[in-house]
């Protein structure tokens, strides 16, 4: 009967097989190698990774195009542009506002309205801040031509919650407006500003804000009422209504505009 290497040394009381033993060792030292190998180069590879993860970007916005109606002192359906954009950095947040609105019939112009504002906020705590704005406003057939304003004061978030949010702003400021006579006027007012905004479901949103900015010689109150409906991330369909009054115009002119607008709105 044939026995095996290993079993005939062990029974003769031999020295067993060293080659075999030094075979198992080089291997094991290998494997170890191999494995500390494998480990560097994962751990010196992490932080690309997580260096290749793109940052969440500090601004964000939205520009919309859509068909306008108007009435008061301008009656017509005209194309109008708007932009909204944000930045956020820590405390502070800014926000720019710019719209436009051109109309033209027969070589003349019936609706000619630009509008900008910058405001600056500054977190106090979770739901109260401090702001600071700049608005410009020139519509050449609201009795105008021109207005703006700067105001500063306080804000604060009275409900706040997974489906919207209330702010409410007051503060003083300076407002200087020049009428279509000519007339200059520069005066002491006061801003109050309320936002709501509501989600409808889970693809669509109201928003209302009322801004009144009033001071000896007039009253500015501008109302925006509008709902919003996403198509996807970056796309929405929008319809809104602004009404727009002064309480003090020249003569011949109509203390009330309004815009209906049904928009496209890009969201970046």
């Amino acid at each position: 009967m044939k026995v095996s290497r290993g079993i005939l040394s062990f029974a003769s009381g031999r020295t067993p097989d060293l080659g075999a033993k030094s075979t198992h060792g080089r291997t094991r030292k290998q494997m170890l190698k191999t494995t500390a190998i494998c480990s560097i180069l994962c751990l010196s590879t992490a932080p690309l990774a997580v260096a290749a993860q793109p940052a969440t970007s500090p601004w964000s916005g939205e520009f919309d195009l859509g068909v306008s109606a108007k009435t008061g002192n301008t009656e017509s359906t005209d194309l109008s542009a708007r932009l909204r954009a944000k930045h956020q950095a820590g405390r502070w947040h800014h926000a720019l506002r710019v719209g436009a609105s051109y109309e033209t019939e027969s070589s003349r112009t019936i609706d000619e309205s630009y509008l900008a504002q910058f405001q600056s906020d500054y977190d106090l705590s979770e739901r109260s801040y401090l702001f600071g704005v700049i608005r410009g406003e020139r519509d050449r057939f609201s009795g105008f031509d021109y207005q703006t304003s700067f105001s500063a004061g306080y804000g604060y978030r009275v409900w706040i919650s997974e489906r919207g949010y209330l702010d409410v702003e007051a503060g003083p400021g300076v407002r200087r407006s020049k009428l279509d006579t000519g007339q200059r006027e520069t005066e002491f007012v006061g801003r109050f500003r309320g936002e709501l905004q509501v989600a409808l479901t889970q693809n669509a949103e109201f928003n209302q804000e009322v801004t009144v900015i009033t001071g000896s010689e007039n009253t500015e109150t501008q109302s925006i009422s509008s709902v919003t409906a996403g198509i996807t991330n970056a796309m929405a369909l929008r319809l809104s209504l602004e009404v727009d009054r002064n309480s003090s115009v020249p003569a011949g002119t109509k203390r009330t505009d309004t815009t209906s607008t049904a928009s496209v709105v890009y969201r970046f």
